[in-house]
């Protein structure tokens, strides 16, 4: 039987706590392993984090260097619907230049000829009607508005803006290929880098102006933004390579343009782009040459003016005048509005005056390279700490120390974020140790309820419910110990097991003894017996203790029959799955033993002993001797007689024991037999004719029997004694008491 001590229940509890640190351990690996791969769904909260801190902490001041000219719903009404005559737009362009800009970047892309010019009216007239029309007091110059355009492109500050198409989805097959204006680059590469064209953004494909007037600017950027997954533009690339080239942004060539330079230095180490050398600035990028925007806030925080009233002339005297324009819309049907962790229709011009902004006011954000490996130090460092700490200290305790550990996390984000520009987060630290406290509170509380069903089912994996019951009711019942007591004690035990077990793979074995000791355990459980424990594939149990039982012999005998027959169901199958057939046999005494718990202070087993105990294991013996599955003894059989059929088997005087025993064969319920079978009858009249020493009659008798019952083996043994005593007659006073000389 199992032994329950004070370790045992200490192993139990050990046990708990190292399956929780062994959880919570994994669980923070498992993190770490989100951490590194980022599935969407954390990629998208992640940024949601971080649009949470930039709002909260973002820089408000303003350069005052960098104007929008919007072409708004009011330039719309005024001046009727996009696109504008492009003489328009020069004369634009020019009222800025008079106005003192700097420099001027247009979100706006001139892919197609204006079919609103003069020439190409006459054009489409003639071609398509047949019409020949004039327009007098025209001067030739003005025929064509992209000439018009072309010519005050040469002459001003003037950024074309320009798109990179990575899917080639707005670049048809005739067009016609264009090359915009790249940026000078001096590359600084560490021992390691790759080539730019391996880092840097690559579009394939250029959707340039049309060439009269892209030839006519000296300057040009192309105006893609990079949305995140979720379709929210967090950052924007700086340079893309097109073509062998470097090209920059809208925003930065135009910045480019105000301060008169084309040169840039790109940094670049073995894991990516690391920065942009612009006018002595270093402008922070991520491996891919993108830098994220600091936003000022929402849309419309720059300093805009109408196009409209830039038209008329009534925007206020040096509005413009050392100041970087760009010209973009917000304007709803010119679908050029973004979505930003501020606003969801935020004027996409707004973007690149950002990018100028922050170049010009230095206040940059970065996550260095160093950052993902910070973050994930976090995750691995606050996952096992909990855990450590979790494991071993009472939860309530720590829901203080973890909510000053989440705002630490936080606060310590955002105030890098404010004070150094660098972006930590703390999205995953703070999920893995919040969701570890969780998770790890969560299992401690089923694991200490599991724990209390445990210990309770160990004891009940060897002692009977009724045991348990009383020993619940009664704890001082596990003191040392005992009492005298009559009770059944029963012993199974599988023959040649050795040979059996000879011919199965350790595996098998396993599987084969766990399910017969499942069955035959089952059995005594059920009959209310006190599982005592296992030797091997030996079975020993007892019944009458803890809790009296008036009918523990019977209870005995019942399931040794039990046993039998249950084996009988479990043999066929293992025969079919390839196994030797399996039999045992099973002793059972009735008689005075000492039960209670017997061992150490620390360990003790609720256990019986004595010289019946003794007996009974010796009956198990005896079965195979005499070819039966159960043999009882005596006084067990005194008790079962009126209720089990039985035959006596013999007298014997088992090793160690002085006094003969009488042994019995139980053979059924009595109310399963209408009579006694004649091979029973037989078998007794051959036995009393053994004891008379008429040998051969004896020999005749059990002869009779196995024709009744050829499998009786009992008869086969007894007709063989008989044979051999008449040759070799005993000498002396012989009083039919066979001896054993092994156990």
């Amino acid at each position: 039987m199992g032994q329950l001590s004070l370790k045992h229940v200490l192993n139990i509890l050990s046990r708990r706590n190292a399956s929780t640190f062994l959880a919570g351990v994994l669980f923070s690996l498992v993190m770490a392993a989100l951490y590194i791969y980022m599935p969407p769904f954390l990629r998208i909260m992640d940024h949601k984090v971080y649009d949470t801190i930039l709002k909260a902490n973002h820089a408000t001041e303003l350069s005052d260097a960098v104007i929008i000219v919007d072409l708004d719903e009011k330039s719309l009404a005024s001046y009727g619907q996009w696109p504008w005559p492009r003489y328009r737009v020069a004369l634009l362009l020019e009222q800025l230049r008079r106005g003192g800009a700097l420099a001027v970047g247009l979100d706006i892309l001139f892919a197609e000829e204006d079919r609103t010019s003069p020439r190409i009216l006459q054009q489409q007239l003639q071609r398509e009607l047949g019409v020949s029309i004039h327009f007098e007091g025209l001067p030739p110059a003005l025929e064509d508005n992209d000439a018009v355009l072309a010519s005050i492109l040469e002459q001003g500050p003037y950024t074309l803006g320009y798109f990179f198409d990575f899917s080639g989805e707005t670049v048809m097959e005739e067009h016609t290929p264009c090359k915009p204006h790249p940026f000078q680059v001096v590359t600084l590469r560490e021992s390691g880098a790759a080539e730019p064209a391996e880092i840097l953004l690559n579009a394939p494909y250029v959707l340039c102006n049309i060439d009269i007037i892209s030839n006519a600017a000296t300057s040009s950027g192309y105006y893609n933004v990079a949305p995140d997954a979720d379709g929210i533009i967090r950052r924007t690339p700086l340079v893309i390579y097109h073509d062998g080239e470097i090209y920059p942004s809208l925003g930065l060539s135009t910045l480019a343009q105000a301060l008169g330079t084309r040169q840039v230095l790109l940094k670049l180490t073995a894991g990516g782009v690391e920065s942009l050398v612009f006018e002595g600035t270093e402008i922070p990028l991520d491996h891919r040459g993108q830098m994220l925007l600091h936003y000022r806030g929402p849309g419309k925080t720059f300093t805009y003016y109408s196009a409209a009233d830039v038209l008329d002339g009534s925007v206020p005297q040096g509005a413009f005048d050392g100041r970087m324009v760009l010209i973009g819309t917000s304007a709803a049907g010119l679908k050029d509005l973004r979505s930003t962790p501020f606003d969801t229709v935020y004027p996409g011009v707004e973007a690149h005056a950002t990018v100028a902004d922050t170049i010009l006011q230095g206040d940059f954000l970065a996550r260095p390279d160093w950052v993902p490996g910070l973050e994930l130090l976090l995750v691995l460092a606050l996952g096992v700490v909990s855990t450590v700490a979790i494991t071993w200290t009472r939860s309530y305790w720590l829901l203080i120390p973890l909510l000053l550990c989440l705002a630490a996390a936080w606060f310590g984000s955002t105030y890098l974020f404010t004070h150094q520009g660098i972006y930590v987060s703390p999205m995953m630290p703070m999920l893995t140790l919040a969701a570890n406290f969780s998770l790890l509170t969560l299992l401690k509380f089923w694991s200490e309820e599991k724990s209390r069903e445990q210990i309770h089912g160990a004891f009940q994996h060897y002692l009977s419910p009724a045991f348990i019951s009383e020993l619940l009711k009664d704890p001082d019942r596990l003191q040392l110990g005992g009492e005298q007591r009559e009770l059944t004690v029963l012993f199974s035990d599988i023959r040649s097991f050795t040979t059996i077990s000879e011919g199965m793979s350790p595996a098998e074995l396993v599987t084969f003894i766990n399910e017969y000791l499942t069955a035959m355990t089952d059995i005594v459980m059920q009959r209310g017996g006190t599982l005592d424990k296992y030797l091997g594939d030996a079975i020993m149990a007892f019944f009458g203790a803890p809790l009296p039982q008036d009918d523990h012999a019977l209870r005995g005998c019942r399931v040794a029959l039990e046993m039998i027959h249950r084996l009988d169901s479990l043999r066929d199958q293992w025969v079919s799955q390839g196994y030797p057939p399996m039999h045992i046999g099973v002793g059972v005494n009735t008689g005075q033993m000492v039960v209670g718990n017997m061992g150490s202070q620390s360990r003790f087993d609720y256990t019986v002993m004595g010289d019946n105990v003794n007996l009974g294991s010796r009956l198990e013996g005896l079965t195979k001797s005499y070819g039966v599955s159960i043999l009882i003894s005596q006084s067990t059989f005194e008790l079962v007689k009126d209720t089990l059929l039985c035959r006596e088997i013999d007298l014997v005087q088992v090793k160690g024991k002085h006094l003969p025993v009488a042994i019995f064969e139980p053979l059924g319920e009595r109310s399963d037999f209408n009579r006694i079978p004649p091979w029973i009858t037989s078998f007794e009249e051959g036995l009393q004719l053994y004891r008379a020493q008429q040998w051969q009659e004896a020999m005749e008798a059990f002869e009779r029997a196995r024709e009744f019952n050829a499998a009786d083996r009992a008869s086969e043994v007894f007709a063989q004694r008989c044979r051999h005593l008449q040759e070799n007659p005993p000498h002396g006073e012989w009083n039919g008491v066979w001896v054993m000389t092994t156990k």
